[in-house]
């Protein structure tokens, strides 16, 4: 009976999201293109996803002659798979004509020829022949009609590979045993080798910030427990294995290439693969972030596994690896209401947790202090805040005085109003993992 009420409220939550198959591809199309790095390079911390989501696929792709890739996007895990698997054939398909183009680019830079892309409504597509597999790659949740997809994909394949974000009885991500931390406590020891090294730290050349304002369209997130997908796939025999892959959370500066970054990244994704393999050992696999679910028709029912749960894992205090954007704020005197588009002073002591000095001058990138509006939901309605160079360099473990410059958003309301340091061209301290200082302002 409460399976049955929890799978009405799920369906009810659907129904009433709004979402819509155009505001997804404008989703889509704006986040694919504001890509700029690449996926293949060992120091990119993304390529950990790309080698551990092929891992999983392979045990099924190698059985396989035609290989279909639903959801692919710019196609870099079609791209890994493929150039593991030069005698199968790949093809991808997406929906947004700027994902399709660059992994055609993708494709064309490897030298690959058994893969092609095409730009299709995934719901309505149909290839010219049956294939062996239909992959989908964190895609099935942005479908509007799930159980409509397996219908109509199961015309031309006997065979599905889904990686997927655990979902819980109320649809949302479950993500109890979340891993995301490795690699980025492994890249805050790659950067203080580089620094002591005297390495050449991210060139001066590099990219602005982008402001994080509210982005175009808006994704379709449904999130499915297991028995939906059981139910989606009547008449399948499903088998379901839990991975901490998939990062949502990367360390700064993404896109820097050294041959140390390299190595933390190599040993994130071995860290990681050894984790997968103790929590299915252990019958905790479940609880991971992601699931990787593999459904067959006619093939014998591999049975339900045992789920354990989690022991609870109470977060420990201060406990880290220190990194170069650690900080703390102390004595903040920000008043509660501020007027719409008011210029104010906001004193406030900022301590350098970190282990290097902090400087706003002679420097390419100046380390300033900042703020973020946030509106009720924490979405970002200003993110670019007025910059506010420090008095004076603050060596490690010391604490500096500053008087920040703020202004108030244009529209009245209740926001939340987020202190943060920026390294200029490099990184909010916040993106870092550094705790933020907040309080709620009322704006007349």
């Amino acid at each position: 009976m409460l399976a049955h009420v929890l799978a009405s409220l799920r369906s009810l939550r659907r129904r009433t999201a709004r979402w819509s198959a155009g505001d997804d591809q404008l989703f889509h199309d704006a986040l694919f293109a504001a890509h700029a790095h690449d996926p293949f390079s060992p120091s990119y911390p993304g390529h950990i996803t790309i080698r551990r989501f092929a891992d999983l696929a392979s045990e099924h792709v190698r059985a396989a002659t035609r290989v279909l890739d639903l959801g692919c996007g710019p196609g870099e895990i079609t791209c890994e798979l493929a150039r593991r698997h030069p005698g199968v054939s790949f093809i991808g398909v997406d929906h947004s004509a700027i994902a399709v183009e660059r992994a055609r680019g993708n494709a064309a830079r490897l030298g690959l020829t058994n893969v092609r892309f095409e730009a299709s409504d995934l719901a309505a597509y149909s290839p010219s022949d049956r294939v062996d597999l239909v992959a989908m790659f964190d895609a099935f949740h942005h479908l509007l009609e799930p159980a409509a997809f397996v219908r109509q994909a199961s015309r031309y394949a006997d065979r599905f590979f889904l990686v997927e974000p655990a979902g819980d009885a109320l649809g949302r991500w479950r993500r109890a045993l979340d891993f995301d931390w490795v690699p980025c406590e492994l890249d805050k020891i790659r950067a203080r080798i580089e620094h002591v090294m005297g390495e050449a730290q991210p060139p001066a050349a590099a990219p602005r910030l982008p402001a994080d304002e509210p982005a175009a369209g808006r994704a379709v997130e449904n999130r499915y427990p297991e028995a939906d997908y059981r139910r989606f796939f009547t008449g399948f025999d499903l088998e379901v294995r839990g991975t901490v892959a998939g990062l949502d959370v990367y360390p700064p500066v993404p896109g820097h290439t050294s041959a140390w970054r390299a190595r933390a990244m190599q040993a994130a994704y071995e860290l990681l693969v050894s984790i997968d393999n103790d929590l299915y050992r252990r019958s905790l696999d479940l609880h991971a972030k992601h699931w990787a679910i593999y459904a067959s028709r006619g093939a014998p029912a591999a049975g339900r596994r045992p789920e354990r749960l989690p022991h609870a894992v109470p977060e420990p205090p201060g406990l880290h690896v220190q990194g170069a954007f650690d900080a703390a704020y102390a004595e903040p005197d920000i008043p509660d209401v501020m007027v719409a588009l008011q210029n104010v002073t906001v004193d406030l002591t900022v301590r350098n947790a970190s282990w290097r000095e902090w400087r706003s001058e002679q420097t390419p990138h100046p380390i300033l202090l900042s703020y973020h509006w946030l509106d009720a939901r924490r979405a970002p309605v200003e993110y670019d805040g007025l910059r506010t160079p420090l008095p004076r360099p603050v060596p490690p473990g010391e604490s500096c005085a500053v008087t920040m410059r703020v202004r108030a958003p244009a529209k009245a309301g209740s926001y939340v109003l987020e202190i943060d340091l920026v390294e200029e061209d490099v990184s909010w301290f916040t993106r870092a993992g550094t705790r933020p200082l907040r309080r709620t302002v009322r704006v007349t």
